[in-house]
């Protein structure tokens, strides 16, 4: 079964959720308010998410009968003739991981307030208080409201406040008020949690078989405290769904993974994804950056230090665009894995062959080498198929389906009978497995045409650093530094140009972008042009920080490389850095310099920008599997932690194949947005208004 298959098995069970956002919006005011806002939101389906709590309660009550004794007693609740042992069972839902809804039962069996005391009518007064107590609470997970959804998080702090209605048995009488507290649980498996809760009650009595208010009322007033401990259980699924509101709609995104059961060594977290999937207000994809439109004169300015000779230079226009403020990290990139893992368990739950068996089928995405024991995901199957239209090609004036429309020039005869001939990628996995790219040439019959088919593995090589560094001893990067929490917010590494680009793809199917925007606003690799133009900051300086320092190790403070005397420690560190750790530049991007260099958009060519337009410049080649390998190379900027300072200036360009991973290098995604009018221009079109009138 092919990844396409797995995803779209995927796709057809999420569409059948997407009725919940309407249901959410009706139960929760902030769930209005985050689709108005224009932010995620995580829904599931009504059956999934519900609770069932068991506990034991201990009560203390104050029941207003003692002014209608003759004795006087002390009205504490404390006193140990007024508590007593119960049992509570509650039933929640949650509607969004932030907030939910519980019917919770209590029953009690109380003490005497005092010894049986006889008024002054003679009646004698049973003060045996037995009832039970119903209370509707409205829940808010303060956990996932201040730290935000994590679904890795077992423990939450959960306050609540509701309606209570209490029935004193012994007396027929009703008591109506209000039950308040906070619950703490913590999560022993998917299913299972223990919890505490620490409560109270204030309410007033009714009219009862004495009538109200009268000396014999038992409920006249009825406040209580209580402490419960006791198990909670979860029914249905657990995972949940994000959904972003864009443009006035729902649409759906693929469900985070939940892989709480594996081994703690064994997971791929996802934390904090708002950080990076999510829509802000006015369609601002969080965790980027606007990039203003502007002039860079770009290339090296100074000669070139190795052959004496001038680098191209070229001014050029570049219009506005979002760019992530970092590089993508370890974290980002789990996601991705972890997506893929959630489509192919989604489909091998139907496969008859794994009857059902989550563990099962789960087992199946690891392997384990059978020399070290080492237990990991099986990269090999970690595979994502996506296709992209190739909107520019579509557009060009030479495939146009109508002949009579391809050339303008009147003095040229047109034969309606030509066969035009278009350059279309695909690929499948054949019957052993393998993944088999084709880039096939074809009569042009349709738009179809343009539509190309990718499949790639999408597992960073982890072996890369000792790859790259044949004679050294990075066997500890090796294991760790894709799988260890610890390296979470350091750039990705190991990752091939395919790879990313990849990534973009999937972020771009996350967000729910459809349609035409798929290709004009969907995330993509900078061209180089947009990479130069952005690391150079507002006032285009050669490095991306704003004093003019190079040479001489000054900007070791500025970026992560290598000084000239090869220290790697002198900027504190040795290989990469967490990302964010230097001071970001005029535009607010981190790391634009060292670090890890950048996979661009741009074929590599030793001309660079001499080949390219002056706006909005880009040198694109789709390379075909038969084409020379020197033709696969593309543009990487930025420098890594292992150059030296001039080879992280801005302007500093570098080559690499596209299907080779590489310690030292990253990439980061950008967006196009749609054209508005410069400041400037509505500056001009102010004054000459004015000089009219």
């Amino acid at each position: 079964m092919t990844d396409y298959t797995i995803r779209m098995t995927k796709q057809s069970i999420i569409r059948k959720r997407i009725f919940v956002g309407t249901l959410t919006l009706l139960l929760t005011g902030n769930a209005f308010a985050q689709q108005e806002s224009g932010t995620s939101v995580f829904t599931n389906t009504f059956k999934d998410n519900w609770e069932v709590s068991v506990g034991v309660e201990h009560l203390s009550f104050y029941s207003g009968r003692e002014e209608g004794l003759k004795q006087v007693i002390s009205k504490s609740p404390f006193e140990a003739k007024r508590s007593s042992f119960g049992v509570a069972v509650a039933v929640n839902k949650w509607f969004t991981p932030e907030y939910g809804i519980r019917t919770k039962a209590h029953g009690y069996w109380g003490k005497a307030v005092s010894q049986l005391n006889e008024n002054e009518d003679g009646h004698m007064i049973d003060d045996q208080i037995n009832f039970f107590s119903i209370q509707e609470h409205f829940l808010f997970n303060a956990s996932n409201v201040i730290l935000g959804y994590d679904p890795m998080r077992r423990w939450a702090v959960i306050p609540y406040v509701g309606l209570a209605i209490n029935r004193n048995v012994t007396h027929r009488e009703t008591s109506y008020g209000v039950g308040f507290g906070i619950t703490g649980t913590y999560a022993i498996s998917n299913q299972l949690k223990v919890h505490a809760d620490v409560g109270g009650m204030f309410a007033g009595g009714e009219e009862g078989k004495y009538g109200r208010n009268n000396d014999l009322s038992m409920m006249g007033k009825f406040h209580t405290l209580n402490i419960e401990a006791g198990i909670t259980f979860t029914f249905g699924k657990t995972k949940w769904n994000t959904k972003v509101h864009r443009s006035g709609g729902i649409l759906p995104i693929a469900p985070i993974g939940d892989y709480s059961k594996m081994k703690e060594n064994d997971k791929e977290p996802i934390k904090n994804m708002s950080s990076t999937m999510v829509v802000a207000d006015n369609d601002v994809p969080a965790g980027m950056v606007l990039i203003n439109r502007g002039h860079l004169k770009m290339g090296l300015s100074r000669q070139d230090s190795l052959w004496g000779r001038m680098t191209p230079t070229r001014n050029i226009t570049v219009d506005d665009f979002w760019m992530d403020k970092t590089e993508v990290t370890n974290r980002m990139y789990k996601a991705f894995i972890n997506d893929i893992c959630d489509s192919i368990i989604a489909q091998r739950m139907e496969d008859p062959y794994y009857e059902g068996d989550i563990e099962r089928v789960r087992e199946s995405l690891y392997i384990t080498n059978p020399v070290t024991g080492e237990k990991k995901l099986d990269g090999r199957q970690m595979v994502y198929c996506y296709e992209e239209y190739d909107y520019t090609a579509a557009n060009k004036r030479k495939y146009r389906l109508d002949p009579r429309e391809r050339i303008l020039n009147t003095d040229i005869k047109i034969d309606e009978q030509e066969i035009t001939m278009i350059s279309k990628d695909t690929a499948y996995i054949d019957k052993n497995g393998n993944i088999v790219r084709e880039t096939i040439e074809r009569p042009l019959s349709g738009d179809y045409d343009f539509l190309n088919t990718y499949i790639v593995n999408i597992y960073p090589d982890t072996t890369c650093w000792i790859n790259d560094f044949p004679n050294s001893d990075n066997d500890t990067y090796t294991a760790y530094y894709f799988s260890d929490p610890a390296y979470l917010d350091y750039p990705v590494v190991g990752i091939t140009w395919e790879q990313a680009n990849a990534y973009c793809a999937w972020r771009t199917e996350r967000m729910g972008i459809t349609g035409q925007d798929k290709y004009l606003r969907r995330f993509r690799l900078p061209t180089e042009a947009e990479w130069e133009f952005a690391a150079r900051g507002i006032r285009q300086n050669e490095f991306p920080w704003e004093q003019n320092v190079a040479g001489e190790n000054k900007g070791m403070f500025f970026a992560n490389f290598m000084p000239d005397d090869g220290d790697f420690t002198k900027d504190g560190n040795i290989i990469t850095s967490k990302v964010g750790t230097y001071q970001p530049n005029s535009n607010g991007l981190y790391d634009m310099a060292g670090n890890v260099a950048e996979w661009t958009s741009t074929a590599y060519t030793a001309a660079g920008v001499q080949n390219m337009n002056n706006i909005n410049p880009q040198l694109k080649y789709n390379a075909a599997i038969e084409d020379p390998y020197r033709l696969k190379r593309k543009s990487v900027r930025g420098g890594s932690w292992k150059d030296s300072e001039s080879h992280i200036q801005s302007a500093w360009r570098a080559a690499e194949y596209q299907n080779q991973p590489r310690s030292y290098i990253g990439f980061r995604c950008v967006q196009s947005i749609a054209t508005k009018p410069s400041e400037k221009s509505v500056l001009i079109k102010s004054s000459l208004n004015k000089k009219r009138k």
